[in-house]
Order: C-alpha cells, then sequence, then structure tokens
C-alpha cells in the first residue's frame, strides 16, 4: 500500500471517480435497486476495496443507474465506471476494458455468468438446440433484450437474430410475458431471482453464451489516468478473486 500510495503520489490522480451499478438487484453481487443498500453486495464491496487500494484518495460516488442510462451518462461524460458490464467492441460505447493481446482479459475479469434465452411456458413453437432459434410455422421475430451487459450485438450477429431492446431485463421480461415478443435474451444471473416471480417463464437449454464481466471505465477518464486505471483493475481483479468469484487467476 505504501508503494502504490508514493506511485500514486508522483502520477495524477483523478479528484473524484464516479460509478454506478444497476439498478436492479443481482444477488450477491449487487443487493436492491435504486440505492446503495448495507450490505451493497460483493461487487461493491470489491470495488469500494479496489478504489482504496488504488492509491488516490479520490471522492468516490456510487449510483445506481438503468444500463441504457449508465452508457449515456458515460457518453456525456457523468459517470467513470461501471462495475459488471460485458465486453462490448461498439465504439460508441465510450468504454474501455482490461485487454491482453487485443481482447478483453478474462484473467481480469471481475464476475462469469452464462446468458440464455427465456419464453412463455405451456405449449411452444419457439425452439433452440444451441445453434438454431427457430418459431414452427412462421418467421421467427424479434428477440427481446437489455442494455448493458449481454453482449448482445455480437450474440445477434453471431446468430442472424433482430433485437428488440428494452432499458432492463424487468422490462425486457414483462414484454415477454405481455406477448409483445416471444423469446428475450438475458443474463441467467439477474433471471433467477425474477423466474420465482414469473414461473410461467421457462429457460431454454443449453446458454447462449457465457460471459465474462469487467469493470468497464469511460475512455477519457482512462486516458487521463492511464496508471490508476490500470492499479484499480488489479487490485479489482484481486478482491474478485478473494471473495470467491469463479473467474480465472489474475494475470
Amino acid at each position: 500500500m505504501l508503494l502504490a500510495g508514493a506511485r500514486a503520489a508522483a502520477e495524477p490522480c483523478p479528484a473524484q471517480v464516479r460509478v454506478s451499478l444497476p439498478n436492479f438487484d443481482i444477488a450477491p453481487y449487487v443487493i436492491g435497486t435504486d440505492q446503495v443498500e448495507s450490505p451493497p453486495g460483493l461487487l461493491i464491496e470489491w470495488t469500494r476495496k479496489a478504489l482504496a487500494a488504488a492509491g488516490c484518495k479520490s471522492s468516490i460516488t456510487i449510483k445506481r443507474r438503468p444500463p441504457n442510462r449508465q452508457l449515456a451518462e458515460v457518453n456525456a461524460g457523468l459517470l467513470d465506471i461501471l462495475p459488471g458490464f460485458a465486453y462490448s467492441a461498439n465504439p460508441d460505447d465510450q468504454l474501455v476494458f482490461p485487454m491482453f493481446e487485443n481482447s478483453a482479459d478474462p484473467h481480469r475479469a471481475v464476475m462469469v455468468d452464462t446468458v440464455s434465452l427465456y419464453v412463455r411456458g405451456g405449449p411452444s413453437n419457439i425452439s433452440w438446440d444451441g445453434a438454431r432459434l427457430t418459431a414452427a410455422g412462421r418467421p421467427l421475430g424479434a428477440v427481446g433484450t437489455s442494455t448493458g451487459g449481454a453482449s448482445t450485438d455480437e450474440v445477434a450477429a453471431k446468430f442472424g437474430w433482430t433485437l428488440e431492446s428494452a432499458p432492463t431485463p424487468k422490462a425486457d421480461l414483462d414484454k415477454l410475458l405481455a406477448g409483445r415478443v416471444d423469446v428475450i435474451m438475458e443474463p441467467d444471473v439477474v433471471m433467477t431471482r425474477y423466474m420465482a416471480k414469473a414461473p410461467s417463464v421457462v429457460k431454454l437449454a443449453p446458454p447462449v453464451r457465457t460471459t465474462y464481466r469487467y469493470a468497464a471505465v469511460r475512455q477519457g477518464f482512462a486516458a487521463q489516468y492511464p496508471a490508476f486505471t490500470e492499479r484499480f483493475w488489479r487490485a479489482l481483479c484481486l478482491e474478485a478473486r478473494a471473495g470467491g468469484s469463479p473467474v480465472p487467476a489474475c494475470r
């Protein structure tokens, strides 16, 4: 810690760091909805410890936001760090991730989860075998999804799906239940809680993909404070593994 503090003293430190987490429950990683709870959840605890270990005495604020608003506020320069985001190569997002050999580095991921397809229960003409999603007897409609975490553009391109976006996973689920879409794609870590209250919804197997999640950082922030950003990513990597996150060892 003394060495980190000495390095930070010789390098620029951010006066403030503005962090945001989604405004829905992702237990045990993020607890509650619109505000930071006590206890806040593992991801917020790891983030706080990692920011402290990065060696700067910055003012830290943590806000809960819907993922689409998180991205909008990053692009407007109002947020700096989004813990728990899946890697996206979309240049419009203005986010950077810990990289290795031109790819997001799973050895510096903070979480890992699976993303699956969900349909309404009962008789259904929707089928999924891990390679093809079909709707027997008619064209496949749009696949519902929510912004910020499922790397949905990459998945859609791979399988040739058209996507219909919702602001949150709960909003996406409501569209499914209302019959506005016939299938949605969401992270299982989020949907598990909702499934308990929506027994008519069925998860299709196998999962669409396994997703590593990172602390995404605003491009302008990382460019202004590159050493701080690297120290934060390293500290968060260590905190997550010490906290039992099932991700590859820190590189």
